[in-house]
């Protein structure tokens, strides 16, 4: 492909998915996805509804169909996944075990977390929504296909700066998608900017360069999805979405030996 067809095709993937986007948000205010949620007591949440759209028109639309790619060259290989679900478990459990000792050692006792019992549907939905949803879209845009594309795109140079520029550039775009949501929820104030620059874009290179270590797109999806539904069952009380990351970039620094010790 050539690069002037390369970089048409990028913003068409990114063009789509604004549109999608900004659809859904004209929906939302209408109240309509409220509505699904309402009616499924929590368990169809609003960011499945919206992940899913763009996974059809963005993903499958654009990149598959129009574009012709294919699953394993957007990192959807599967014979990864059963690593990555080993090691997602293993996350998980692990931030069960952290919050039920630090909640020990401060408190003196292990609570289960309250929101279990007032609305374990939510809890529920949000995971299937971050996992089935925003982690899978996002993971498969931005840095199976992005991150990748931009990577080799930067071939000629040193390969730290290739790497380096990716990131920044599949990155500056993913920011910059999550703009309109941002807006709508806090208005367009400078409040929102931190939030953009620590919430999105340094997560967001946090997911890249695991990603680029592991090259296991499900186990950055799993990482992601934990990241920002915990479902934690112990009462948090350290962030569990931190213990998550945290894991995850121990991870990332053992990956030969995980994966060696995963695979047998």
């Amino acid at each position: 492909m050539q690069q002037d067809s390369k970089t048409l095709f990028i913003l068409l993937f990114w063009a789509s998915s604004l549109a999608v986007l900004l659809i859904f948000i004209y929906l939302y205010q209408m109240g309509l996805p409220q509505i699904i949620q309402e009616k499924s007591r929590g368990l169809i949440h609003r960011t499945l509804m919206s992940n899913v759209l763009l996974l059809i028109f963005s993903v499958y639309g654009v990149l598959i169909r129009y574009g012709g790619m294919k699953a394993e060259a957007l990192g959807l290989d599967p014979k990864k996944i059963h690593i990555a679900v080993k090691l997602a478990v293993i996350i998980w459990i692990s931030v069960q075990l952290i919050q039920g000792l630090v909640g020990y050692t401060i408190n003196g006792r292990i609570s289960i977390d309250p929101s279990w019992e007032n609305d374990s549907n939510s809890n529920i939905g949000l995971l299937i929504g971050m996992l089935l949803g925003t982690a899978f879209y996002e993971e498969i845009g931005f840095r199976g296909f992005l991150l990748t594309q931009f990577t080799i795109s930067n071939q000629g140079r040193n390969r730290t700066h290739a790497i380096a520029l990716a990131l920044i550039k599949s990155q500056i775009l993913f920011t910059a998608l999550h703009i309109p949501w941002k807006v709508m929820n806090q208005g367009w104030t400078t409040a929102i900017i931190p939030d953009l620059v620590f919430s999105v874009f340094m997560n967001g290179t946090i997911y890249g360069v695991i990603y680029l270590r592991t090259q296991n797109l499900f186990f950055v999806m799993f990482v992601h999805a934990l990241g920002n539904a915990p479902t934690s069952l112990i009462q948090p009380s350290i962030n569990p979405s931190s213990t998550v990351l945290l894991l995850a970039i121990i991870s990332y620094a053992t990956w030969p030996f995980l994966v060696a010790r995963l695979t047998r």
